[in-house]
């Protein structure tokens, strides 16, 4: 399935809501949506990951990047994941490479 890529706001903070596999050319996709919301000066990009299936090496090195961009800029860059199962694929990605304790990882919009 490829990936959707919506832009939605919610009390003012952009939400990019990725659906599918964010893996091979579709991760342009994903990279161009943040790129531009970095570009427009967010202060604050959620990266909802609620729908996403799958997540590949080069979609979490434009995690990670836009990461530390956002940081050094004093900006903030959030994951959400809201889903209940611990045991769900994207969850346990984060918590095997560490990056749940490097990043911000929410589980409900209310706590960006």
């Amino acid at each position: 399935m490829a990936l959707d890529v919506k832009v939605r706001e919610k009390n003012g903070t952009p939400v990019i809501m990725l659906n599918g596999r964010v893996i091979g050319s579709d991760v342009e996709k994903f990279a161009k949506k943040l790129e531009t919301l970095y570009q427009k000066g967010s202060k604050t990009i959620v990266v909802d990951m609620s729908g996403a299936s799958f997540l590949d090496s080069h979609g979490l090195g434009k995690i990670v990047y836009y990461f530390h961009i956002m940081e050094q800029a004093g900006r903030a860059l959030v994951i959400l994941i809201n889903n209940p199962d611990p045991q769900m694929y994207l969850k346990r990605l984060f918590e095997l490479t560490n990056l749940d304790r490097v990043l911000k990882i929410v589980d409900d919009i209310n706590q960006v």
